[in-house]
């Protein structure tokens, strides 16, 4: 598993109102104040850790609000992260159905009371054993430092195509379809990674070349970060600006154990232990019981992973890298298509020869 050194911190803008950011740290969300700056730093070793980061817009009660929903029921999700494993973990499913329940809640708690427009984007790691998955939603960003080099994971999107997707949770355009994820990825994590989750006020007219220059700075890591975001406000303090830091110290290769049962107990315990459905009000449910109509792609059965492991080897035997999960995911739909088409086909075959043996005794017995 990985042991990690976290560090977040936050900043209200010169030309808001309140911080409608917020970053988890540990089993708590940040910031405790709706103005000024706040700094929040530990250390973590349990075998499963999230860290999110999120963006709301939409004003005081709203956007804010809209980010804790964000936190809050990611939380409920990674405290049944067991039901997503089978055995291994099924990222895409996790993902899907966390952006289908966040969205229906903002739509249904928070959209209503607003007098206008009202959502958030979020960025989120999950670390789970030595595996990192990240899911990134909107405007945040999601950064990897690795061998002194930086890089964005945000997919690249094509720009005429832009105005038609729904791009942030509580986008009211999304009637048929979800917010669509930027990315979605998962990699192995190597020691002294560092994962930056910062929402979009950190990157304003600030270039990457100066914040890969300051987390490469001869510094302690918190202090790295703290340079980084104060260059970052320096460029631009117009806006909220938030940046969530997480670095691997080492990795175990160990197996879940007592530990990791008492981390889940914990996470359980602070965020409860019930199904995302029991938190839930009744419209929210009314509205995903009605999924399957609103939201074709979720009423398919879940993906297999071995689904995923046999397009991963047919990957392989191309010589396809294979590391893009989106990829992955549209193959294994493909592939689920083509496996219902035969499953369809021997039974219409298997229908027909049953057909045709009644009628091949009836003609013997009565007929004759």
């Amino acid at each position: 598993m990985a042991r990690t050194m976290v560090i977040g911190l936050t900043e209200s803008g010169a030309n808001a109102k309140i911080n409608e950011d917020s970053f988890s740290c540990g089993d708590r969300v940040y910031p405790d104040m709706i103005t000024g700056s706040e700094e929040q730093s530990l250390g973590a070793s349990d075998y499963t850790q999230v860290y999110i980061v999120t963006q709301g817009f939409g004003g005081s009660g709203a956007g804010d609000l809209a980010g804790r929903i964000i936190q809050r029921v990611t939380k409920d999700f990674v405290a049944q992260l067991d039901n997503y494993k089978l055995p291994e973990l099924d990222f895409y499913r996790f993902s899907h159905e966390l952006i289908q329940e966040t969205h229906l809640r903002v739509l249904d708690q928070i959209a209503p009371r607003a007098d206008q427009g009202v959502g958030a984007s979020f960025a989120l790691l999950l670390i789970d054993a030595n595996t990192a998955y990240i899911l990134n939603v909107g405007d945040t960003k999601i950064h990897l430092y690795r061998d002194n080099e930086l890089y964005s994971l945000i997919d690249p999107y094509d720009a005429q195509t832009e105005s038609d997707l729904s791009i942030y949770i509580g986008d009211p355009r999304a009637t048929f379809e979800l917010p669509v994820p930027n990315t979605m990825k998962r990699f192995d994590l190597e020691t002294s990674d560092i994962i930056l989750l910062a929402t979009e006020g950190f990157h304003t007219n600030f270039h990457h070349s100066q914040l890969a220059e300051d987390i490469a700075a001869p510094d302690a890591f918190a202090a790295n970060i703290r340079l980084a975001q104060l260059h970052s406000r320096q460029a631009d303090n117009s806006e909220n600006g938030t940046v969530l830091a997480i670095k691997v110290r080492d990795l175990e290769l160990v197996e879940p154990d007592d530990a990791a049962k008492q981390n889940v107990e914990r996470i359980q315990k602070s965020y409860g232990s019930q199904a995302p459905e029991n938190g839930t009000s009744a419209n929210v449910r009314r509205r995903r019981r009605n999924a399957k109509d609103e939201y074709p792609e979720f009423g398919q059965e879940p993906t297999s992973s071995q689904d995923v492991i046999n397009v991963q080897r047919e990957n392989n035997s191309n010589g396809r890298n294979g590391n893009d999960y989106m990829d992955t995911a549209d193959q294994v739909r493909k592939t689920r298509i083509k496996r219902e088409l035969k499953t369809f086909g021997l039974s219409l075959l298997a229908g027909f020869l049953i057909g045709m043996a009644v009628i091949l005794v009836v003609w013997f017995v009565i007929l004759r």
